[in-house]
């Protein structure tokens, strides 16, 4: 049999990593082989590691029908991003100025990403959950694939406590999980409170947002969410952007709640607030170089479900701004990749681990039965990455329509090669 294409080297599934020829067909893995393939097209990767497409689930994309924030990122730009950085299918955020709070509205964005990215990559969406529109997250069960619930103050989509459980209830009724930030929004009106009364002033410095928005928080929203679940068995639960060490001990105990970390709490402390200043305001915060070391010694154990940017793109100009004014949010699709390599390369994260928590764990907990590992039958998704390109981020070279990168000038020790979405390849 002649293949359309043929990819060899080095493939990678969470349980091990074998020398393999893939045969892809029609945009699906048709064959896998230890030699003997042909094909129209052939890519030896002897050198790179060979992993299913990365898949994201969580980004914010920023378009919709409004076109309010189309100069932050569009669904072209961001796809283009996302596929430079490896990632072959993302799930957007609902927080936009014309939020995705009803079946319409997602209706509306899946139109648009169709014809501004072009098929480019996949893009899914998550269902916004408010204080008002539990009846309408049924009507919205077959336009997504998780409904988001935030516990903090977010464009008006914030929920509170005494909502929470039903809330919880009404997403178990769709048989779609829930993605959830956990930031207690007492505690942060609390703090500001005290800063304002004058008892902390003087404190607009590298300190103060983290002061704002402490660890507490967050530890105080997870526990009501464990709560809240509590009597719920058919709920898939996710902890987005764990900040907190101690979160993830908390959710050791419980088997159907995820949780997630981003690259900039994995790479970067408050310390790094000095240098760059709001460009690495984020919700939730930056914390110690201490709760880092352990936040990344529990993802090397593999106690951290999913690695997700949390891409929040905004303007230089935006970002510019004193630390309490600027908007939270960093840019990460473009660098994901390289971030990945930098968890191999440096920090001694095996491989098969960034195949579970960026692809293999995303695709079960969404439902996306078509891909998340590199088998017979599934889509022809794969990142190839090369730990032997050391590569220096710079704006220049980056696809994100806001042109920046808080990993601005580090060098990152590898890079993606090739990204190959549905038999389609994509060469840097």
């Amino acid at each position: 049999m002649l293949h359309e294409l043929v990819v060899e080297g080095n493939v990678v599934n969470p349980e091990g990593i074998h020398d393999a020829q893939i045969g892809i067909d029609e945009g699906y893995i048709t064959e896998l082989k230890k030699q003997g393939l042909k094909g129209e097209r052939k890519i030896e990767t002897r050198r790179c590691l060979i992993l299913p497409g990365f898949i994201d689930l969580h980004v914010h994309l920023r378009e919709d029908s409004s076109h309010k924030w189309d100069y932050k990122e569009d669904f072209k730009s961001g796809t283009a991003a996302a596929l430079h950085g490896g990632i072959t299918t993302v799930v957007d955020m609902p927080n936009t100025p014309s939020p995705g709070i009803n079946a319409e509205r997602i209706r509306e964005k899946k139109q648009l990403a169709r014809a501004k990215s072009k098929g480019l990559i996949d893009i899914f969406f998550h269902g916004g959950v408010t204080e008002s529109n539990l009846n309408a997250l049924a009507d919205m069960q077959k336009e997504v694939v998780a409904y988001k619930i935030y516990l903090s103050e977010t464009n008006g989509l914030q929920i509170g406590e005494g909502t929470l459980p039903k809330a919880l209830k009404a997403v178990e009724a769709t048989s779609k999980p829930a993605v959830i930030h956990c930031e207690d929004q007492r505690i942060i009106d609390s703090r500001r409170e005290e800063f304002k009364s004058g008892r902390k002033v003087e404190k607009r410095h590298k300190e103060l947002h983290s002061e704002l928005r402490p660890a507490k928080a967050e530890l105080s929203a997870v526990k009501h969410v464990l709560s809240s679940a509590s009597a719920l068995s058919g709920i898939k639960i996710n902890i987005a952007h764990v900040s907190v060490y101690d979160t993830v001990g908390i959710l050791r105990q419980y088997k159907n709640v995820h949780c997630e970390v981003t690259p900039h709490h994995l790479f970067f402390t408050k310390n790094d607030v000095l240098s760059k200043k709001s460009l690495l305001k984020t919700n939730p915060p930056l914390r110690t170089e201490e709760n880092r070391l352990r936040l990344l010694a529990a993802f090397k154990e593999g106690q951290i479900d999913f690695l997700a940017t949390d891409h929040a793109p905004h303007t230089k100009e935006e970002k510019a701004q004193d630390i309490l004014d600027a908007p939270p949010g960093v840019p990460n699709l473009d660098t994901y990749g390289n971030f990945v390599a930098w968890l191999i390369v440096r920090c001694d994260v095996h491989p098969t681990l960034i195949a579970r928590v960026s692809a293999y764990n995303p695709a079960l907990f969404l439902g996306l039965n078509d891909r998340g590992r590199i088998e017979v039958g599934k889509r022809a998704n794969l990142t190839i990455l090369d730990l032997q390109k050391q590569v220096k981020i710079s704006s220049e070279h980056l696809y994100t329509k806001c042109g920046w990168s808080p990993f601005e000038g580090y060098e990152l020790p590898g890079a993606v090669k090739h990204a190959i979405f549905n038999g389609v390849v994509a060469t840097e």
